[in-house]
Parts: C-alpha cells; structure tokens; sequence
C-alpha cells in the first residue's frame, strides 16, 4: 500500500495514548493547537477575541446576560471583586456592591434577574438602570446560596455555608399584578430538601434538565422531579467539581469531572473524552473547581487552564467539542477564561468568555486575540506510508495542499528522533508548489506551526511527489 495523499484530516484531533498507533484513524492528527475542523477532511486557523467594553482590573466572577420579555431592560452583567456592573454605551458601569468577592450566579424569571453570591442573600434586579437589586418581592427571607435555577415555575438555590447540601425552592408565583415568590427557611417547616447530608460531599452545581433537576455533587448526581420527589441515593456515580463547566446543549447536558467530560441524556451519562485523554489525565487538581463551558450552538468548549504534556506545557488551553462530527480540537489563548455568556447586541449574537485579567471577550471575532497574534500547531498522526513498521521509507520531494497558509514551518520528525525535535523541510509557499527533503525513517510525523495576524487560512494536507520503501533485514 504506496499512500502518496495525506489530505483527509476529517477525524480531527486523537492524543496519543487515546489509541494504539495501529489502530489511529489516518483521517487523526495527533496535535491540534488553534485549529479546527469545521471543513470536513481539512483544517483551519481559529478566528481571535475582540474585547467588549473597557477592562475591569480583576478576574471575572460572573458573567450574565439578563433578557426580560419586553427587551427595553436586557442587560449584559459582570461581576469582579466586590462590583457588580452592567454594560451601558460600551462601558461597564457599576450597579451594586457585594459583601465578599465570591463567583456570582444568576438566573431570570418573572421578567427579573435574580443573583447569588454565597455571601448575600438572593437579590433581584428588572434590569432599569434606575433601580437597584433588592429583595423586594422575593421576601425578605430570600437564603443565601452559592448556585441558582429556574425549575417548574419555582427558583431553586443551594450551597448555602451553614446547610452546603441543602436545596430551598421559593413559592410558586403569586397572583399579583406584579408576581412574586417568598421563601420559607425554617429549619423544621421550611421549603427546602436535604440532598444526601453530610455524606464528604457538598453540592457543587445545579442545571434543568427537560425531566428533572440535575443536582451536582463532586462525584455524584441527583436528580429533583418536584419538591415532594428526588432521588434518594444517587443513580449517577460521576459529577462536577464546577458549575461554570456544565453546558446546556441541543443534545443534552454536558459537564467536566477529572475522569473526562460526560454528557448526560435521557437519565444516563455518556464519557466522550476518550480521543483527547492526554489533556484530561493531566489537568492539575487546582484547576478543577475553575473549569468553565460554553456553547454556540454545533460546538461546547471548555477553559482548561495550563496543561503540561510530554513535557510540554500548553497555556490558557480550551477543549472544543463538535456535536455533529463527534470532533476534538484544542485552542491556546494570552489569558484565562473563568465565565462566559451568550450576548446579544440588537444585531449580532456572540458568545462571550471572561477572563483572570479583567477582559470580557467576544469569542471568534476578529484575526487576533485582542491584538495577540494566533500561534498554532499541527501534528499528523505517525504515518508509515506503506502499512509495513519494520520498512525504511525515504521522502525527497512534497508539496502542500492549502488556501492562504504561505509563511507556515514545515517540518517533520522520524521515530528514531527524540518526541520534541522537528527537522524544517521548509516554509510553505504557493500551494502544491514543490519542495525539496530527505525524510528516511519507519514512520514520519509530519508538523505545521506558525503565527497568524491575518485571515484564517485551509490546510488541506500534503502530497508525496517522491517517495519509496524498502525493507532491510
């Protein structure tokens, strides 16, 4: 078997130790930095992040977009440190302060934007400038709490610091003119369901689900129907160290543990991990309460942090999932992304990421990162050109397949090299244009790497102008 075209990428990113090196798809690459794989059988450069708004000096606590029903007082809402803002004319305008400088949460209902902070009481805002949160309407009895949602017709919150795995859910709205709910919180009569007490475990998130309410634990999940049925031992033994990381999606609910990213469905949970292991496995501990979702419909990411493999540390890294090719890619950005929200400005609708230096981000916009040029990487899977390992193969002219790629390295590593050396063949130049080498090993890896100002370019794959083997023995 003579393979002279290496130009289907289709199968997208799969780490090493996700599968054997005979097994590998040849459609795989084994590294994906800033790449992706929208163009089925070729990749491409990743769009940048523009910044929305001016920067507000401290890590992002809480992102949020309020929508009431109307649209005269949606608002866009931030939270660092003990502030509380609200973008108003491009510039984050402050709107509240906060006892302690905690991750915020949010949740609407009742055309109003309800907040919890694990320090304060939950509050309300209609989203007029001129009003404030309050507690008006949501009765001065409102807990306090760390996670919140909307569940059949109720507001459900939890984490609160004397009572971690106890879940309060508020009245069903009230008939007034204007609805509103009350909370009971008596210790003995009150509103409020007990999930698991005490078991080394507290609750570590809360997401709706079409049938029930999903009730996180670190490694556990329980699941709420009403308030007079929950599941009274857990049915799911994997959960999330992180509210940020669980994703509503068109087909389910995804969510990060340390043992891979899951997705629930239908009453199950499903590990799709498995082709990028090698980033999973090797995810400090530090970072797991810090892992942050999002989707834009056909993709969910997940901000990862600094993430060292085969001695390689890789920065600020984000995990990207496509739904409907069942794809991986890894991105790499200058910062850390900590929150996120979707944004609709009246005209476009984004997808935005917060991040630890006091950026809010508006995701693939733009051809650089807020000005930071877009480094990338690609390296194929190992390829033995003729199926045969035990053969020397010998490559002495190739030419690359691609639309707008001029000025990428080339280069290529053998398995007699040391894992991190790569020999340049050359920059690429025109596409199929011709270029000179002498690659001679068992199996050939092959690497694209560079750094981009400009518009996303294709990379389609190379073809083998010259090439032999032989066995010798």
């Amino acid at each position: 078997m003579d393979i002279s075209q290496l130009t289907n990428l289709q199968s997208g990113l799969i780490t090493p130790s996700a599968v054997s090196e005979s097994q590998m798809p040849m459609e795989a690459v084994s590294e994906s930095i800033n790449l992706n794989f929208d163009r089925i059988g070729s990749v491409s450069l990743r769009e940048g992040t523009t910044l929305l708004g001016n920067n507000l000096g401290g890590t992002l606590l809480g992102l949020y977009e309020f929508r009431d029903s109307s649209g005269s007082n949606s608002q866009l809402i931030s939270v660092v440190g003990t502030k509380v803002y609200y973008l108003s004319g491009g510039t984050w305008t402050e709107i509240r302060t906060v006892t302690t400088g905690q991750k915020a949460r949010f949740s609407t209902f009742l055309n109003n934007v309800f907040m919890v902070n694990g320090a304060d009481q939950t509050v309300t805002w209609d989203g007029n400038p001129i009003n404030l949160f309050t507690t008006t309407g949501n009765s001065n009895q409102s807990p306090s709490a760390k996670y919140i949602e909307n569940y059949r017709s109720r507001m459900w919150v939890a984490g609160n610091v004397t009572y971690p795995d106890r879940i309060y859910y508020s009245s069903i709205p009230s008939a007034e003119a204007i609805p509103a709910i009350t909370w009971d919180t008596d210790n003995t009569t009150g509103d409020w369901i007990d999930i698991s007490p005490q078991d080394g475990e507290n609750i570590t998130a809360l997401k709706r689900d079409k049938n029930a309410l999903l009730v996180f634990k670190q490694n556990h999940i329980y699941r709420v129907y009403s308030t007079s049925q929950t599941d009274p031992d857990p049915k799911i033994s994997v959960g999330t160290y992180s509210q940020e990381s669980v994703v509503d999606a068109k087909d389910g609910v995804y969510f990060f543990h340390p043992t891979g990213i899951y997705r629930y469905q239908e009453g199950g949970v499903l590990d799709i991990s498995q082709p990028i292991i090698d980033f999973i496995k090797n995810i400090p501990a530090s970072q797991y309460e810090n892992v942050c979702g999002w989707q834009d419909g056909n993709h969910i990411y997940w901000s990862l942090g600094d993430i060292t493999e085969n001695g390689i540390t890789h920065t600020n890294i984000v995990i990207r999932y496509t739904i409907s090719s069942q794809v991986w890619t890894t991105y790499s950005y200058p910062t850390k992304f900590v929150v996120s929200s979707p944004y609709n400005d009246g005209t476009t609708l984004y997808y935005l990421a917060g991040d630890s230096s006091g950026n809010v981000l508006k995701m693939n916009t733009g051809n650089t990162d807020n000005g930071t040029a877009i480094t990338y990487s690609l390296i194929t899977r190992p390829y033995t050109l003729d199926g045969i390992f035990s053969s020397t193969k010998l490559i002495t002219k190739l030419s690359a397949i691609h639309v707008g790629a001029e000025g990428s390295l080339l280069s290529s590593r053998v398995d007699s090299d040391n894992i991190n050396k790569w020999s340049p063949i050359s920059q690429v130049g025109k596409s199929c244009e011709p270029l000179r080498c002498n690659i001679r090993g068992h199996k050939i890896w092959f690497r694209l790497s560079g750094s981009s100002v400009g518009e996303p370019f294709v990379w389609s794959g190379l073809e083998l102008l010259e090439n032999n083997s032989e066995i010798i023995g």
